[in-house]
């Protein structure tokens, strides 16, 4: 009997541990385990281009019918942007950002996707300045190229200025701290291919409403439309390629001096998929100049390189983590990697699926 009991009770605890590890295998999984993540969404946040609409970066699959994703995204913006005056005008780009981006994603019907976008923006001296010079000291880096000639080191830190001055010497611009919602961003994202093992091709409509403070400006005053062009495509078994072409059309600001009509935006990606849950992105933005500042240098095009990593955590939280530098990192020698933008950017981002 005691040995009857013994081996009956020892089945009995064998098979409720193979029934706990059956439950473990079958609990259900994040949706998007083992599927592409796409880019890091942040594109050349300098603090004219996020008066307006702008296109970030994305997959091309839109969610599916019903589908939910909910998520916030703290970026860290440094500017530092002081070229010659000798170039046209007088321009000073230095001040922060803390922008903290909610997001909310539904799927329709199958082959569309409805996103908002709103942001809270806190434009000031930041907390990033002394690590910057820190890390320049650290490793020996020069302080000093095209964007700021003068270097780093020979300005005060923690700063809040933006400020234009023309060649004749009016001032056109003149701004320090401001706090408040940005401008909030509609966007429609529908299928016009089937998804395939290879790639597939979307179309987004874009529409900015001016939410944010004007006279501060943290907004436009104006509405913005756009449209986008996006693809994904799979290159070998780990490697997804995204780009993103597109145009939005430019409302009139009513503070920022000598905007433009339209302008162009366009982003490349690469993610490696080291595995089901974790990815490693590298991607570039780039967009024409929103305004004529005068300064030959800064009136050129915007562009940023991004080096991202995405994790899947648990069924219902996705993290992504990123880093962008502007032409810094190659004293503005290749144009086409990296140009006029924010010294360097941190940004970090929760996607929950329900």
């Amino acid at each position: 009997m005691r040995k009857t009991g013994f081996l009956s009770t020892g089945l009995l605890l064998l098979l409720s541990v193979l029934g706990l590890r059956g439950g473990a295998q079958t609990a259900p999984k994040n949706p998007d385990y083992g599927l592409p993540q796409g880019p890091i969404p942040l594109r050349d946040p300098r603090p004219a281009n996020l008066l307006f609409l702008q296109f970030l970066p994305d997959n091309a699959v839109p969610l599916p019918n019903g589908a939910v994703r909910v998520g916030v995204q703290l970026d860290l913006i440094n500017n530092l942007l002081i070229p010659s005056p000798s170039l046209g005008a007088t321009v000073v780009e230095d001040n922060e950002y803390q922008r903290l981006m909610f997001s909310w994603h539904k799927g329709y019907l199958h082959n569309t996707e409805l996103s908002v976008y709103v942001p809270v923006e806190w434009r000031n001296g930041g907390i990033l300045d002394g690590i910057i010079r820190a890390y320049h000291r650290l490793f020996g880096l020069p302080a000093n190229a095209e964007d700021d000639p003068l270097g780093r080191d020979h300005w005060p830190m923690y700063r809040s200025i933006w400020q234009i001055i023309d060649a004749q010497g009016h001032v056109l611009l003149n701004q320090g701290n401001a706090f408040g919602i940005g401008e909030t961003t509609f966007i429609v994202k529908r299928s016009l291919l089937p998804v395939t093992s290879r790639g597939t091709l979307a179309l987004r409509f874009g529409l900015k409403l001016p939410t944010g403070n004007t006279a501060l400006l943290l907004g436009s005053g104006n509405v913005d439309v756009g449209l986008s062009l996006d693809a994904r495509y799979i290159w070998g078994r780990n490697a997804i390629v995204y780009i993103n072409i597109g145009g939005v059309r430019l409302g009139h600001p009513r503070h920022l001096p000598h905007p433009l009509g339209g302008v162009g935006q366009g982003a490349i990606a690469v993610e490696y998929r080291a595995n089901n849950r974790d990815s490693y992105i590298l991607q570039i933005d780039a967009a024409g100049p929103v305004m004529r500042t005068g300064n030959t240098f800064v009136d050129q095009a915007n562009v940023t390189a991004t080096f991202g990593y995405r994790r899947i955590m648990d069924r219902h939280t996705e993290f992504y983590a990123s880093y962008s530098e502007n032409g810094d990192i190659h004293n503005y020698t290749l144009p086409w990697f990296s140009n006029i933008g924010p010294d360097i950017s941190f940004s970090f981002g929760v996607r929950w699926v329900p």
